[in-house]
């Protein structure tokens, strides 16, 4: 950025205030990585490991849209659309799946209390 955009004092707010919060978005993406990649462990159940792996393709997915929004609002119009909304929905999608597919289940798929 520091290459293709000129100092801060020339770039209007409002495209400083874009390009800031498209980064924390990438930022936001990535911790939702990480933290499930710690915390991870896939059922043996196969509709639970189905659900679990679903999930983290959405969030690679919700990953890939988040930095072409970036792109998309930063340098080519430069102003905000709905590409990272989805991109957020997304994310909010794997996390939901992943919650979903990681509960633990008894045989008689029952949720088990620890």
């Amino acid at each position: 950025m520091r290459v293709d955009f000129p100092d801060k004092e020339i770039i209007p707010q409002d495209l400083r205030l874009l390009m800031r919060s498209r980064h924390i978005y990438i930022l936001f993406s990535a911790l939702i990585h990480l933290t499930i990649g710690v915390y991870m462990v896939l059922r043996p159940r196969l509709l639970q490991k189905a659900i679990q792996i679903s999930g983290s393709a959405v969030l690679c997915i919700s990953s890939v849209v988040l930095v072409w929004a970036w792109s998309v609002e930063t340098y080519q119009t430069g102003q905000f659309s709905n590409i990272s909304r989805e991109g957020i929905y997304l994310s909010l999608a794997a996390v939901v799946l992943h919650v979903i597919g990681g509960f633990e289940l008894n045989r008689r798929g029952e949720k088990l209390d620890k």
